[in-house]
């Protein structure tokens, strides 16, 4: 996907997440959750996406990978998922107080190899996901 279409496509998805995310069809939801992780992962590390709010997407962002068949990235986001445990909290509060116990048992750099997996970006994986987006797009014109 060249800059222009992936530019005109997020615009476009940026004005239907305008109307609330939660109207938005799930590979949209996907789309935004893929792009926060990005974001906040080479912002900070993992560990600024689950402390954040973006954090409420993890298993979202989880689950485009999965349906982009984004191998990499999603071992490399499942391998910091499995801290948490068989439930992750989307709850902010209570990630946030667990994230402090994975901290102080496996220290403050636990999340550094899996954000250093997404931060080399083997896959592009926002693009994969804004370019499906496109596609749903062009077909709901046609």
């Amino acid at each position: 996907m060249d800059h222009d279409q992936f530019e005109k496509t997020w615009k476009q998805l940026e004005q239907r997440w305008e109307q609330g995310f939660e109207q938005l069809s799930l590979e949209e939801q996907q789309a935004i959750a893929l792009w926060w992780l990005e974001a906040e992962t080479m912002n900070g590390t993992l560990n600024q996406f689950f402390w954040n709010s973006s954090g409420d997407l993890a298993l979202i962002a989880r689950d485009g990978l999965v349906r982009l068949q984004q191998a990499i990235t999603l071992k490399a986001l499942d391998s910091a998922l499995a801290y948490f445990g068989a439930q992750y909290p989307v709850d902010r509060d209570q990630r946030m107080d667990m994230l402090e116990e994975i901290e102080a048992q496996h220290g403050p750099d636990v999340f550094t190899p899996a954000s250093r997996i997404i931060q080399d970006l083997p896959e592009r994986f926002v693009e994969a996901a804004v370019t499906d987006i496109a596609q749903r797009y062009a077909q709901q014109t046609s």
